[in-house]
């Protein structure tokens, strides 16, 4: 089958894109601090933390038959994403990128009405498993497992009131004062109800991870349920 990605919700193909090349298999560069110490082989890793990752930059050299007919929907892709939105190429159906397309539409016309144009994407330096956007309900303690190598940032909404302390893999998570239930971004760092931000709800500094492995959920108060979106990652 040929080669085709999907981004914003557009499929290339339905744009009259062919794919004619593409190099998307790259994984970000460590963002290492090493430092030479006096009377020690070797550098010194200082800083080095999966969270400080840069993006990775995905190149696609495309075709299209007709330029004049494509290109305002083209654009209207690439450009009408208001932020990151979804990456699939057709390769890897069962995950995806966040991306931000990043060049314009330069074509080389070789013949009337047809040519070749390089779109490049800047990509978050992690792959997201379509597995990870499944939310987990828990009406009692129990796990979820991680199956990547990565600990993952989730969202988590926990319906209940009054004071509750949420507990994964034995580090608590403590909120204050909930009326009816409050939600919880790791990615983004933020706790909210809604769309009203209740960050003064929270009486914990490092936001929830779900680790390598089972990870142990459990809670104290008056909760009647706990919702997790873990957003499982690879690089």
């Amino acid at each position: 089958m040929p080669k085709t990605f999907t981004f914003n919700s557009k499929k290339s193909s339905d744009l009259g894109l062919i794919v004619e090349k593409a190099t998307i298999n790259k994984t970000p560069a460590r963002p290492y601090d090493l430092q030479k110490i006096p009377g020690r082989a070797g550098m010194l890793i200082v800083n080095s933390s999966i969270d400080e990752l840069e993006n990775v930059e995905i190149t696609y050299t495309v075709g299209c038959k007709d330029i004049s007919a494509n290109r305002d929907a083209i654009a209207e892709c690439l450009f009408g994403a208001p932020s990151y939105a979804k990456l699939i190429d057709s390769s890897e159906t069962d995950c995806y990128r966040l991306a931000v397309c990043t060049s314009g539409q330069d074509w080389d016309e070789q013949i009337l009405n047809f040519g070749t144009a390089k779109l490049v994407f800047s990509c978050k330096p992690f792959r997201f498993l379509n597995s990870g956007d499944v939310k987990t309900t828990l009406t009692a303690a129990g796990q979820i497992t991680n199956p990547t190598a990565y600990s993952s940032l989730p969202y988590i909404k926990i319906t209940g009131s009054g004071n509750i302390t949420l507990s994964i893999g034995g580090q608590a998570f403590p909120f204050l004062n909930i009326g009816s239930y409050i939600e919880c971004d790791s990615d983004l760092q933020m706790v909210y109800t809604g769309t009203s931000g209740k960050s003064d709800r929270a009486n914990f500094d490092t936001f929830p991870e779900l680790v390598p492995g089972d990870n142990t959920v459990s809670w104290t108060g008056t909760v009647s349920k706990v919702e997790i979106i873990p957003h499982w990652r690879r690089l």
